[in-house]
């Protein structure tokens, strides 16, 4: 019994160690800090932008700001998806029409971009990038992080 308890005692220790381990390599993978690009007129503050992969972010907060100042909000979810609710006056262009509904967006304004909870507008927001825009901001945590009144 004692041997037993002995086993399981090292294995604590032995498990604790290599959680220690997992951190620090964890820490060791995150990628370095992407340098901000300079961004049009009109644009938030480099503070108030996340780079992630190239593609610009804001929080909602800073989302509503633009958009008060003529930033266009692009909803890139699926039309059920609406019935949750949206921004005001957001321009619905699903991501699997983006290719074809270009044409729709304003290179000459700021372009918010929001889904449910990130990822698509995060695609949709590289894509265009790829496309020449280069006022695209995700705008983070989707229409999940929108505030509620």
């Amino acid at each position: 019994m004692k041997k037993l308890m002995m086993i399981a005692v090292a294995s604590m220790f032995i498990f604790a160690g290599c959680e220690e381990k997992k951190d620090a390599a964890v820490e060791q993978a995150k990628p370095a800090p992407v340098a901000e690009q300079p961004v049009a007129k009109k644009a938030p503050a480099p503070s108030e932008v996340a780079v992630r992969a190239g593609v610009q972010s804001v929080d909602w907060d800073k989302a509503i700001e633009m958009n008060a100042n003529g930033a266009i909000y692009v909803d890139v979810r699926n039309a059920p998806e609406l019935n949750e609710g949206f921004a005001p006056h957001a321009l619905n262009i699903p991501l699997s029409e983006l290719k074809q509904r270009i044409g729709e967006l304003p290179k000459d304004k700021d372009l918010l971009i929001y889904c449910r909870s990130g990822r698509r507008s995060e695609a949709a927001s590289k894509y265009l990038m790829d496309q020449g825009y280069t006022r695209v901001y995700n705008v983070i945590g989707g229409f999940l992080a929108y505030p509620k009144k």
